[in-house]
């Protein structure tokens, strides 16, 4: 009786999750509208840099600072 050869260890690397931008807001520098939730107030982004990711308080999901 042989033992069977265990499975290679599989990778999980997979295309890069896009994450959606957050709009402007107008006259507010440092606040942003969340792409999910446009209705839902701003988001103050004082602190990141332009691409970080930040998470939306509103939805818990992750958007890019503009």
């Amino acid at each position: 009786l042989k033992p069977s050869p265990s499975p290679a260890p599989r990778s999980v690397a997979g295309p890069p999750t896009q994450y959606p931008t957050a709009k402007v807001v107008p006259g507010k520098p440092g606040y942003v509208l969340s792409p999910y939730d446009p209705n839902g107030g701003y988001v103050d982004v004082n602190g990141y840099a332009s691409g970080s990711k930040v998470k939306d308080p509103y939805s818990g999901k992750i958007f890019l600072v503009p």
